[in-house]
């Protein structure tokens, strides 16, 4: 099939979806010219189906013109692969169809990496891009949404691991995102695709009951319309009853949530109706949503504990409804009900779209910026500036917005939206980080609650504080949010800079040696990695490496970029050199059997010990260091300078090995802490308390004779089954 014969038809339909909407004119021409440019570009290329390519554009298009966006959207559909595809660039599309549609698709064409088979980095770095770009224009996520849809409707054409892989990432990401911007329609189809890749048998299974059952369910729903509708004329509540089935991924989450086997056929039958449908009743105004509940549990019997009011609090989607379920009397069967007006039900079908607002009707040109409900949007754009690695930025993302939520009232009346499952300390983090630094208590529904209360649906929140309140290590443990997570951890960080600054200047001069570390810090070439690496100055630098959020390893990276490698790579007769020099053995034998023979050391950076992994690295002049596998010296080293070894320690003989210990600053911990030790007749190499983190915790460093690393971790474990213990870390 050529482009050309299908092009009548392609512009057919888009000229018959923009009439239904009532566009005008001079919008009908404005798509028809991105239309026409689109086609030029893409006319000699094809899709993996066999079709010309415009059949995506045109598809994307169409979706948003159902979604009732503007004419930018709509060509910024029509246009999103021109800049990646062709060669057409931003300045092209800035003089032919303004800036705006210009940015949208740049935004659009940003993502276009965002995928599982790049690297972790890479993938997170382009989800950031693309909230940024979002946050910038809402528009941007629209087209995005409609793309993926076509791309998902189209995906029977490609092999089965890239099926698996674009709707493991649609399911984790694209699904997510339509719900958190209401875009119901496209959430659910999306998820049903979803289940038709990466579930096939489960989706064939719920997609052949919903046929088995068909007559049944639309019998069930007619009996109930005319009910319904009954019982609302006699109380003059003018309605509209609508059936609604529900999809297949609703059906397959409720079927795993009641441990059904969906490959069970003997299970599947006895499924009630109503596991498969519900009602939905749609009235004028607020007022007869309220007035059409009362009807409802008046006529059916509601179940207890099964009704939501997200009227009063809306979802952070913007979705407004009231849900309740109740018992059918001739049956005994639950149904679910929800009602709400026809603005609501406009509202939860296209979300953000539906809320589409003009800064100047006569240039129809979209400003969501001041949008009440994109205020989480802009919360993530000032966390970006915070947050400097955007794995744990998009960690955070995926765990704080694009999960189920509950929603919580301040004391006056605002909503706060938390994943399920947070706590009063997730709360006054998200309120402000001071007043979460200072928590001390929670009141919920006027009653005291402990900080690691489980909160849900409506409940009122009121924080306690206390000016000399600050953040426990132990909340980690029970913080639901990635925000709290972040903030404790910030406040830990901030009050250990000086110890950190200690440390990284301590691994600096292990490292580099104390003259060169020295010369290297007060260097040139570290004011360039500094920049590099996102720190201001060398004492942040030390500061975060100290505290373990950068490595030695990445600075010699970035280092490495900087100026040409001085030491060259060592050739088998330079490694047979190291021969001729004794190794540092205690009598006749060496430590490792293997390395007998070789000058080797033991690496004082990461101090491996018997049972634990470790490699080689070789140094002209030097000889063999021995470090720990996962020690991050040796991440960057060259492949030629590695050298695999298999440690053994015939001789059960010991070895230092370097471990913090944090406690509860409290009147004989020492004591219990050099108890155990002794108890367990190990030897101490050094022992000192270094400055206190918190007024109520103290950090031990100890440096410990041990045999290997089956004794430390017996050794650690016993450390912290003691009281006041809160971390034991191996360095």
């Amino acid at each position: 099939m050529l482009a050309e014969e299908i092009k009548p038809n392609l512009e057919e339909s888009l000229i018959k979806a923009l009439n239904v909407k009532r566009r005008n004119q001079a919008e009908i021409d404005f798509v028809l010219k991105a239309f026409n440019f689109a086609f030029d570009k893409h006319i000699t290329q094809k899709r993996r189906s066999g079709q010309p390519y415009i059949t995506h554009p045109v598809a994307v298009a169409l979706s948003l013109i159902d979604l009732n966006c503007d004419k930018e959207a709509i060509c910024s559909g029509l246009l999103h692969d021109v800049v990646e595809d062709t060669k057409t660039s931003h300045d092209d599309l800035c003089d032919l169809f303004g800036e705006e549609v210009a940015d949208i698709v740049d935004g659009v064409t940003k993502l276009s990496k965002l995928n599982f088979k790049s690297s972790e980095d890479e993938q997170a770095t382009n989800f950031r891009k693309m909230l940024l770009a979002i946050a910038k224009d809402v528009r941007v996520v629209l087209v995005k949404l409609a793309d993926r849809l076509h791309n998902m409707q189209t995906l029977n054409y490609l092999r089965e691991e890239k099926q698996i892989r674009i709707s493991r990432e649609t399911l984790d990401i694209f699904a997510p995102l339509a719900n958190r911007f209401g875009l119901r329609n496209i959430q659910i189809e999306l998820e049903d695709l979803c289940l038709k890749y990466l579930n096939k048998e489960e989706f064939s299974a719920i997609k052949e009951l919903v046929k088995s059952k068909k007559h049944e369910r639309e019998a069930q729903i007619q009996k109930l319309k005319i009910v319904i509708k009954q019982v609302l004329d006699d109380n003059s509540i003018r309605a509209e009853i609508q059936g609604r089935a529900k999809h297949f991924y609703s059906i397959f989450a409720k079927l795993q949530q009641k441990n059904v086997n969906v490959n069970s056929d003997e299970q599947l039958n006895e499924l009630p109706i109503y596991d498969l449908l519900g009602i939905r009743i749609l009235v004028d105004n607020i007022k007869d949503c309220y007035a059409a509940l009362g009807v409802i549990h008046e006529t059916f019997r509601p179940m207890p504990g099964r009704f939501k009011d997200y009227i009063a609090l809306p979802k952070s989607n913007m979705y407004q409804s009231l849900h309740t379920t109740v018992i059918i009397p001739w049956d005994e069967k639950p149904l679910e009900v929800q009602i709400r007006s026809y603005e609501m039900h406009e509202i939860a079908e296209h979300g953000i779209a539906a809320h589409w607002h003009y800064k100047d009707q006569a240039s129809n040109q979209a400003d969501l910026s001041d949008a009440e409900e994109l205020k989480w949007l802009k919360q993530l754009v000032s966390w970006h500036t915070d947050v400097s690695e955007a794995k744990e930025y998009f960690s955070g993302v995926k765990n704080d917005v694009l999960t189920q939520e509950v929603y919580i009232l301040t004391p006056k009346g605002d909503v706060i939206a938390l994943p399920v499952g947070s706590t009063p300390v997730d709360f006054a983090y998200k309120i402000h980080t001071r007043i979460g630094d200072t928590c001390t208590g929670a009141i919920v529904n006027e009653k005291m609650v402990s900080i690691n209360y489980k909160l849900q649906n409506g409940d009122m929140v009121e924080i306690v504080t206390s000016k000399n309140g600050h953040p426990n290590l132990s909340w980690l443990n029970f913080v639901k949010t990635h925000q709290a997570k972040y903030r404790i951890k910030s406040w830990y960080k901030k009050q250990n800079r000086d110890r950190h600054i200690n440390i990284g200047e301590q691994l600096f001069a292990e490292h580099f040696g104390k003259a060169e570390s020295e010369k290297l810090l007060k260097s040139e070439d570290i004011k360039q990695v500094l920049g590099k690496l996102n720190q201001k100055n060398v004492e942040d630098l030390l500061a975060a490496i100290g505290s373990g959020d950068q490595s030695i390893a990445q600075v010699e990276t970035k280092l490495s970029h900087l100026r040409p490698q001085k030491e060259q790579d060592l050739s088998k007769e330079q490694l047979e050199k190291f021969k001729t020099r004794k190794a540092p053995a205690k009598g006749d034998k060496a430590d490792i059997p293997e390395l007998d023979g070789l000058l080797y050391t033991i690496a004082k950076c990461c101090m491996p010990i018997p049972g634990e992994a470790v490699i080689g690295t070789i140094s002209k002049g030097k000889g063999i260091t021995i470090h720990r596998a996962d020690c991050y010296n040796v991440k960057q080293v060259e492949p030629e300078r590695l050298m695999q070894i298999n440690w053994k320690n015939k001789e059960m003989k010991t070895y230092p090995a370097r471990i913090n210990i944090e406690v509860i600053d409290r009147i004989g911990m020492v004591k219990d802490i050099l108890t155990l030790i002794a108890d367990g007749g190990f030897n101490i190499r050094d022992f000192k308390v270094t400055e206190r983190p918190t007024k109520t915790t103290a950090l031990l460093k100890v440096i410990l004779d041990i045999q290997g690393v089956e004794e430390l971790k017996q050794l650690t474990q016993k450390m912290l089954n003691l009281s006041d213990v809160l971390q034991v870390e191996r360095l």
